[in-house]
């Protein structure tokens, strides 16, 4: 456990989210590592796609990742980081 928060932090610290043009909306793709178990995932999913301005989810339990592609300009990675606890899933953004 240990090992994987060192990690976590390392690839908070060296890391950003990408930034992607699509029409008028700036469009962000984050990526998040994720401690959950496989039960998680479909909540998970579901949960994120219900957010503001989110409009693609992929989960990848192998990786422990969830990639996430929203509108910047209607929701933020520190609110997505906020429903990631919400739902007792530690998450940190890459």
């Amino acid at each position: 456990m240990r090992q994987l928060l060192l990690i976590l932090g390392a690839l908070l610290f060296f890391s950003a989210p990408t930034i992607a043009k699509s029409n008028d909306d700036t469009m962000l793709t984050t990526t998040f590592l994720v401690v959950m178990p496989k039960a998680k995932s479909a909540e998970v999913t579901k949960t994120l796609k219900k957010q503001a301005g989110v409009k693609k989810v992929e989960t990848n339990l192998k990786d422990q990742t969830v990639i996430v592609t929203f509108s910047a300009e209607e929701n933020t990675v520190s609110n997505l980081l906020k429903q990631f606890k919400q739902m007792g899933v530690t998450a940190a953004a890459m």
